[in-house]
């Protein structure tokens, strides 16, 4: 999966993951290759993927197509 962070001030991280877990405002939630196409609310913390641990603030996670992209807040 590709993984792109956009804060105001530009594109934070992309890069490829196989995992991604991040705090929503309706709990934990965790997107693995191949999760079905949504868009979610994004609380204030941290990104997790399987190697690495992304502070963020409050913004929004879409997934399409094996694509994950985070609008955010810097944290």
């Amino acid at each position: 999966m590709t993984l792109q962070i956009i804060t105001p001030t530009g594109t934070t991280y992309e890069g490829e993951v196989n995992r991604f877990q991040f705090p929503s405002t309706t709990g934990l939630m965790e997107f693995l290759p191949g999760h079905a196409p949504m868009v979610a609310e994004l609380k204030e913390g941290s990104i997790h993927t399987e190697s690495e641990e992304i502070a963020c603030g409050a913004g929004v996670v879409k997934i399409e197509n094996d694509k994950i992209t985070v609008v955010c807040e810097p944290a």
